[in-house]
């Protein structure tokens, strides 16, 4: 078993601190598992004497934690009783003042009086072994806390409240249909069941449309929540690092009339119409016998192979230049943008070799940038195009996608060679274990260890 599932252990009352760490208003404190009221009697004293262990659910209360009688920090304990809970299990939370120092201490209390501090993402582990949330709803809950835009916070919601369970729950269907028609076929052909294999084949295609349906809209979501790796490229000097601090809208790189400023590539996110893009800033290509130089250029040549979308910035007011030329080769094969820069002054490029769509900026004043945004956006949107469809997977979760559409394929060539009716029986059978992994239907520790893994410890 995967280590970090083996110490999951569902029979221990779990405690961790769920609020982010730092000077703040509040602190939360979450306790979860069947000892949770009995933890909680030995650190809280109501103001008003009851008995904590009887508290009613969706109650809150008023009160001191306390250290060997003395008061730590006045709080709110709410209650919420099992099953009707986030983990379906009795769950306490201690509202107390704000900062690290109090959060640590009331955890410590609750960790002496018998909890165990829960794993990342042991809460939302309980609540999908427990039957309150699917795994898609699970891993939903991480890609709300992480979401960088308002189309992959709304996208991670829709998914939490359930909005693709009917989807998946039909695709399962349709796949074990299949399957027990070839069961049926196989196991009882006394009974003179017609088999059509172009019909059977047919019918698979169909489920392997569907199913590439699913994952174009989990590749979606990987873009807007992952974003776009959006590298602006250029010869030294040519006002790369002015555009990166202009569409930042702040000097996050020191720019200078000295060629070669820029040593290392800069990375910063910024959302142009809900995608996120992650730009980088790039050293200037250069020939040059500097070690240090030759460095910087050779990481910005691995950063441009690595790119989604190419912004090459070129002088305007200078000739493309052998240099210039090169560039072009390297990005003739990306998506490009071609941001002819320092508008401001003479124009001197010719600009008839130039690649892609070209932009007309001065970085410097600022003219020009909201056509570049929005030739940025468009190319974006190119990538990855608006759908409803999105469904947010885990990397070990589109591995048993693409698994599910193999073993379907498979299934399909059999048919259509003539093969026995057991060949294709397995293969339908191997696709239906791979989406009863995706789904959480049958136990996959990677899947499982791969989402939850990635939570925080009070998730």
């Amino acid at each position: 078993m995967n280590s970090l599932l083996k110490d999951y252990n569902s029979q221990d009352t779990i405690a961790a601190i769920a609020t982010f760490p730092g000077a703040a208003a509040l602190g939360v404190v979450k306790i979860s598992g069947k000892r949770a009221l009995a933890i909680a009697s030995k650190i809280f004293q109501p103001k008003i004497k009851k008995d904590i262990t009887q508290l009613k659910t969706f109650t809150m209360h008023y009160g001191d934690i306390v250290e060997r009688g003395q008061p730590v920090d006045e709080v709110i304990l709410s209650v919420m009783r099992a099953p009707k809970s986030y983990t379906c299990e009795d769950v306490v939370e201690i509202s107390s003042h704000g900062g690290v120092v109090m959060s640590d201490k009331i955890l410590s209390l609750v960790l002496q009086a018998g909890a165990r501090l829960a794993n990342p993402g042991e809460f939302t582990y309980r609540a999908f072994i427990n039957g309150r949330l699917s795994l898609a709803q699970a891993k939903a809950v991480g890609d709300i806390a992480e979401a960088k835009s308002q189309s992959a916070l709304q996208a991670a919601i829709k998914q939490l409240k359930g909005g693709y369970a009917s989807r998946l729950e039909q695709l399962k269907n349709s796949l074990k249909e299949l399957f027990a028609q070839s069961e049926a076929n196989l196991n009882f052909p006394e009974e003179d069941i017609v088999f059509c294999p172009k019909k059977f084949s047919r019918a698979i295609d169909v489920l392997v449309r569907n199913l590439a349906c699913l994952q174009d809209g989990a590749l979606h979501a990987r873009i807007i929540k992952e974003g776009l790796r959006c590298v602006i490229a250029g010869k030294a000097n040519a006002g790369k690092s002015t555009l990166f601090n202009c569409l930042l809208q702040e000097e996050r790189v020191i720019v200078s009339h000295i060629a070669g400023t820029t040593r290392d590539v800069v990375e910063e996110t910024i959302v142009i119409g809900g995608i996120p893009l992650k730009i980088f800033d790039t050293a200037g290509i250069i020939s040059s016998s500097d070690l240090l130089t030759r460095k910087a250029v050779a990481r910005s040549r691995d950063t441009i192979v690595a790119a989604d979308i190419i912004l090459f910035v070129v002088d305007g007011n200078k000739p493309l230049g052998q240099d210039g030329r090169e560039l072009i080769n390297m990005i003739s094969d990306k998506p490009v943008i071609t941001v002819v820069n320092k508008s401001d002054l003479k124009q001197n490029i010719k600009t008839d070799c130039l690649p892609g769509k070209v932009v007309y900026v001065s970085a410097l004043t600022g003219e020009g940038i909201k056509d570049l945004e929005k030739a940025v956006r468009a190319m974006a949107y190119k990538k990855a195009p608006a759908r409803q469809d999105i469904l947010f997977l885990s990397h070990y979760q589109m591995i048993r996608l693409n698994e599910t559409m193999m073993y379907l394929r498979e299934a399909c060539g059999f048919l259509r060679t003539g093969d026995s009716l057991d060949m294709v029986n397995a293969s339908l059978k191997s696709a239906l274990d791979s989406f009863g992994k995706l789904t959480g239907e049958i136990d996959c520790e990677e899947v499982l260890a791969d989402i939850f893994g990635k939570f925080c410890i009070g998730k």
